[in-house]
């Protein structure tokens, strides 16, 4: 969805542009702690993806650690990755949102 304002002259050419692209949620996913992977729906053409990873649970309290996300056509994944050494990392819930703009 696009809002705004656009001027055209009396020949019909666009002299100022002030349009905007709406962002719109599709969906969410919530990682259960886990790296894993998801088909998401399509995009209209000529619209970029954009995701949000929120944790479900206090990140400064336990030392929990966000997935790392990445996106490739319509399929996204996300690993944790942490270093293992001493005590106290996990892999934190998180939910990750997904939609395009």
């Amino acid at each position: 969805m696009s809002t705004g304002f656009l001027a055209f002259s009396e020949s019909g050419q666009v002299v100022t542009d002030m349009t905007v692209l709406i962002s719109q949620m599709q969906g969410s996913i919530v990682t259960a702690a886990t790296n894993g992977s998801a088909t998401l729906p399509p995009v209209p053409a000529g619209r970029q993806r954009f995701y949000m990873v929120v944790p479900l649970v206090d990140l400064n309290r336990e030392k929990g650690k966000r997935p790392g996300v990445s996106i490739s056509g319509n399929t996204m994944s996300w690993a944790y990755s942490y270093s293992t050494s001493g005590w106290g990392y996990f892999s934190a819930n998180c939910r990750i949102y997904y939609g395009y703009y």
